[in-house]
C-alpha cells in the first residue's frame, strides 16, 4: 500500500486540480503489475484511504484492485525474478557460505533501513497531500453565482489586494447585481480575500487553471507577462465552468464610477467586446488598437474559438518588449475583428477611459453633472488607473512612465475619489494585515516617482488649478521692503502659487508673521542651519551667507515637502510684470531650470553665464543630485570676490559647470524672463522696451519679471539704480520698468514709517553711481 500511495498522490492532485474540481473528485490510473485500472476517488474518501481509516462496517478502507486478482504470466516472471535475486542460495553460486550469509544479512539490514526511511518519506508526503486536499476541499465551497449578465473577472497578486478591494467596492456601489471572479496568483491573496467572504466575489487559485504549458512559460516570463498570458486561460476557464453566457475581463487597476450596465447594453449579443485605445496613431500601430485592460467574450462558438486562438498566441509569445508586430497579449486583439464576425467595438468614451486617451491625448470635455463624471456626453463608467504606484497610504505616483500634468477636472473628479478610497482601505487594513500592506507599497524612494501625489493640505489646494507655481526666497532686514514688493507683484498676477520665505533675522520674521501673508510659509534661518553653516556665518558677509544657504534652503524644502514636484528660487529684488505660470510649461520634464545672463563677455567671464537669482529644481533624483553638488561648492567657497584659480564667484559662477557635468538641463533664453540691468542696459543690442495696453514688452516678448540687482534704496525717495558703475538708462526703461517698482518700494517703506533699518546699509558719505529720485512721482 505504501509504495502505491507514493506513486498516486501527485497523479490524484493533478487530476483533481485540472479535471473534476466541481464535484470534488478525480479519476486516476493505477498500474498493478500488468493490470491498469481507472479509479474515481472523492476527496474525502481519498484522504481516508491514505490515512488507513475504517468504514462503517469496521473494515479497513483500501485502494480498489484490478478485477482479475490472478497474477498474469508476466507478473509471475517478475515475481520469480525478484525471488531469485534475493535468494541467498543463489548468490555467487555458493550455498551455506558463512561469508555470503553475513553479507546477505548486512544487505537485508541496509535494505530494511532504506525501506523504513522511504516509508517515513511516504508518510510525510501523505500528510502533506492530505493537508493540500483538505485545502482544496475548502476552496470548493464558493459564493453562489448570481443570475446576471454583469460578470467580471480579474487577476490579482498580493501587490494588488487593495486595488482589487477598491474595484470590488466600486462595483458594489454602482451595480445592483454582479459576479466578480478573482484569479489569485499567490496564497496570500487567496487567504486575504477568502477571509473577507465578500458577496458575489468568487475566488480561483491560479493552480486550478494552470496546465503543463502554463507552468512551463511561467518559469520563463516576468510576472506581468505571465499574467497577460494567463488572461485568456482565465476567461475560458470561467466560461466553461460556470452557468453564464459572457464574462468581461478587467485589469485590477480598473475602477467603476457608474453602473456598468451600459457596457453590457452596448455589448449586446456580440461574441467579442473590444474597447479602442483612442491613443496616437503610432502608439496604436506599435502597441495595439484595442485595450486588453477591458475585453469580453461570449460563450458561443465564435467567442470560445477567439479565446482559444488568443490563448495559443499568448502561449507562443507574450513579451513586454514589442517585437515583429506583437506586444504582450494586447496587439493580438487587432486580429479579432478581421478573423471573426460578431465583434462589438465600443464607442462609449466612458468605458476604459485612461491617461492615454483623456489626460495627454484628445480634447474631451471632463465635467461633473450632479454626482456623475462625464466625458463629453458619455457618463464615466470605468477608469483605468494604469501605471499608478502606491508608496504609502497618502503617497502615490499617478503615472510612473514619466512626469504627467493632469488637468484639474480629471484630478479632482476622477483621481482624488480613487486615491481617497485607496487611502481608506490601506489605513483600515494596515494593522490587521501588515503583510498585505507591505506588499502593496513600493519599496522605492518616493523621490523616484514621476507624477507625485502626496495627500496634504497644500496638495489639495494645488490640484484645484492646472498649474501651481512654487517658489522660495530669502529676506533680510535690508531686503524686506524689496521682498514685500516682489510678493505684492506676484499676488497681482496669480493666486495659484506658494512662497516659502527664509527669514535671516528675528525682526524680519516678526514683521512677516504679523502681516500673515496669503500663500506664504516662513522658514526661520535657524531651522535649516547646521553647525557647519553656523561657523561659516561668522566668516562670511551677510550677502555671501545668503548665497551660501540658497542651495541648502532649496534642498531642505524639497526633502521635507514630498507634496511638491518643483521649486524655483527667486531673489527678493525681482518684480513680476506679468503672469509667470508659463515657466512651468518651459520647465516641463527637465531637472533644472537655468536663465541665461545675456550679459557682456566680460561680465559673464567673472560672474557666469547663468543667473542664480532665478533657478528651478525638480523634486527628483537627478535634480537633487545636481542641487547637492551646487550646495557643496557653495559651502566650500562663496565669496563676493572673483577667484580665478577656482573660477568661482559667489554661488553663481558654479552654475556654468552644470550643463557640462549633468544632463536634462533647461536653459531659458526668453528676453522677457529675468530681464535685468546687465542684459537690458549694459548689453542692450537695440532691444526696444514698449508699453502695449497694460503690458510691458521687450521687443515682441512680454516682460515677465525684471531683476533689480545692485539697486540701493537710500531712503523712501532716493535710489542708486546701479551701484556698480555709471550707466545710461533710457526713458522707456525708466518709465515703464523702474518707476512702477520704485513707487511700490516707497509705498511699503511708508508702511514701516520709513524705518532706516530697512534701507541700504551704506556709509554716511556714500555717493550714488546712478542716483534717481521719485519725490516728484
Amino acid at each position: 500500500m505504501k509504495w502505491l500511495k507514493k506513486n498516486i498522490i501527485n497523479d490524484f492532485l493533478k487530476a483533481l486540480s485540472s479535471n473534476e474540481k466541481e464535484d470534488k473528485s478525480a479519476t486516476i490510473n493505477i498500474q498493478l503489475f500488468s493490470k491498469g485500472v481507472s479509479v474515481k476517488f472523492h476527496v474525502d474518501n481519498f484522504v481516508e484511504v491514505l490515512n488507513g481509516a475504517k468504514n462503517k462496517n469496521n473494515k479497513m478502507l483500501a485502494l480498489p484492485s484490478p478485477q482479475d486478482d490472478t497474477p498474469s504470466q508476466e507478473s509471475n516472471v517478475i515475481q520469480n525474478q525478484l525471488i531469485n535475486e534475493t535468494n541467498p542460495s543463489t548468490i555467487n553460486g555458493i550455498s551455506n557460505n558463512d561469508e555470503a550469509a553475513a553479507q546477505e544479512k548486512a544487505r537485508q539490514e541496509a535494505a530494511a533501513q532504506e525501506k523504513a526511511r522511504q516509508e517515513a518519506v511516504t508518510q510525510e508526503k501523505v500528510k502533506r497531500a492530505s493537508a493540500k486536499i483538505n485545502e482544496v476541499r475548502k476552496t470548493s465551497v464558493t459564493e453562489p453565482i448570481s443570475s446576471t449578465n454583469q460578470n467580471f473577472c480579474v487577476i490579482a497578486g498580493k501587490e494588488y489586494c487593495m486595488k482589487i478591494m477598491a474595484v470590488y467596492q466600486s462595483l458594489v456601489k454602482n451595480s445592483e447585481n454582479f459576479n466578480l471572479w478573482v484569479c489569485c496568483t499567490d496564497a496570500i491573496t487567496y487567504k486575504f480575500l477568502n477571509e473577507k467572504n465578500l458577496k458575489n466575489m468568487h475566488l480561483i487559485r491560479v493552480e486550478e487553471i494552470e496546465n503543463d504549458q502554463l507552468r512551463a512559460v511561467k518559469q520563463e516570463r516576468m510576472i506581468n507577462e505571465y499574467c497577460w498570458t494567463l488572461k485568456s486561460f482565465l476567461i475560458e476557464y470561467i466560461l466553461k465552468n460556470n452557468d453564464i453566457e459572457q464574462v468581461l475581463y478587467c485589469d485590477g487597476d480598473m475602477y467603476f464610477f457608474s453602473n456598468p450596465e451600459s457596457i453590457f447594453n452596448e455589448w449586446g449579443s456580440a461574441s467579442i467586446y473590444l474597447t479602442p485605445q483612442r491613443d496616437l496613431d503610432w502608439v496604436e500601430q506599435k502597441y495595439g488598437k484595442y485595450q486588453a485592460g477591458i475585453v469580453g467574450f461570449r460563450k458561443d462558438e465564435t467567442g470560445l474559438a477567439a479565446v482559444q486562438w488568443w490563448k495559443d498566441r499568448c502561449l507562443e509569445w507574450c513579451s513586454v518588449v514589442e517585437n515583429n508586430g506583437r506586444f504582450g497579449d494586447q496587439k493580438y486583439l487587432d486580429q479579432l475583428p478581421i478573423m471573426y464576425d460578431n465583434v462589438r467595438i465600443s464607442t462609449n468614451l466612458g468605458v476604459n477611459a485612461a491617461p492615454w486617451n483623456i489626460v495627454y491625448n484628445n480634447d474631451f470635455k471632463i465635467s461633473l453633472q450632479g454626482d456623475k463624471v462625464f466625458i463629453n456626453n458619455d457618463p464615466l463608467v470605468a477608469y483605468h488607473f494604469s501605471c499608478l504606484t502606491i508608496y504609502d497610504s497618502n503617497k502615490y505616483d499617478l503615472w510612473s512612465m514619466h512626469q504627467l500634468t493632469i488637468q484639474k477636472e480629471i484630478m479632482n473628479y476622477i483621481y482624488v475619489p480613487y486615491l481617497d478610497h485607496l487611502e481608506e482601505l490601506i489605513t483600515s487594513y494596515q494593522n490587521s494585515y501588515p503583510g498585505i500592506i507591505r506588499a502593496t507599497l513600493s519599496t522605492n524612494d518616493f523621490i523616484q516617482a514621476k507624477t507625485k501625489y502626496h495627500n496634504t493640505k497644500l496638495k489639495r489646494k494645488m490640484i484645484t488649478h492646472n498649474n501651481y507655481l512654487l517658489l522660495t526666497s530669502i529676506f533680510s532686514k535690508e531686503y524686506l521692503v524689496k521682498g514685500l514688493a516682489m510678493y505684492d507683484s506676484l499676488v497681482k498676477q496669480i493666486d495659484n502659487f506658494h512662497l516659502w520665505i527664509c527669514t535671516m533675522d528675528q525682526e524680519t520674521n516678526d514683521v512677516l508673521s504679523n502681516l500673515n501673508l496669503k500663500n506664504v510659509t516662513l522658514v526661520p534661518i535657524e531651522t535649516i542651519e547646521t553647525q557647519q553653516l553656523k561657523e561659516l556665518k561668522q566668516q562670511r558677509t551677510l550677502q555671501e551667507y545668503c548665497w551660501t544657504i540658497k542651495a541648502t534652503l532649496v534642498e531642505h524644502l524639497l526633502a521635507t515637502h514630498s507634496d511638491i514636484d518643483h521649486l524655483f528660487y527667486c531673489d527678493s529684488d525681482i518684480y513680476f510684470f506679468s503672469n509667470p505660470i508659463s515657466v512651468l510649461d518651459d520647465f516641463a520634464r527637465y531637472s533644472v531650470y537655468l536663465c541665461r545672463q545675456r550679459g557682456t563677455d566680460l561680465l559673464e567671464h567673472f560672474h557666469g553665464q547663468y543667473q542664480a537669482g532665478f533657478i528651478g529644481f525638480k523634486n527628483e533624483k537627478n535634480s537633487r543630485k545636481i542641487l547637492n553638488w551646487w550646495k557643496k561648492r557653495c559651502l566650500e567657497e562663496c565669496s563676493e570676490i572673483y577667484n580665478d584659480e577656482r573660477k568661482s564667484w559667489g554661488d553663481q559662477l558654479y552654475l556654468d559647470r552644470i550643463p557640462e557635468l549633468f544632463e536634462n538641463i533647461k536653459v531659458n533664453k526668453n528676453p522677457g524672463i529675468n530681464a535685468a540691468p546687465w542684459n537690458l542696459i549694459l548689453n542692450n543690442t537695440q532691444q526696444e522696451v514698449t508699453m502695449r495696453e497694460t503690458k510691458v514688452y521687450i521687443d515682441n516678448y512680454p516682460l515677465m519679471f525684471f531683476h533689480f540687482g545692485s539697486l540701493l534704496m537710500l531712503n523712501e525717495n532716493e535710489f542708486d539704480l546701479w551701484k556698480q558703475e555709471e550707466v545710461s538708462i533710457s526713458d522707456p526703461i525708466l518709465i515703464n520698468i523702474y518707476n512702477p517698482y520704485l513707487v511700490k518700494l516707497k509705498e511699503f517703506s511708508n508702511s514701516f514709517s520709513n524705518n532706516p533699518e530697512f534701507f541700504a546699509n551704506v556709509p554716511a558719505d556714500y555717493s550714488a553711481k546712478n542716483p534717481y529720485s521719485i519725490s516728484s512721482l
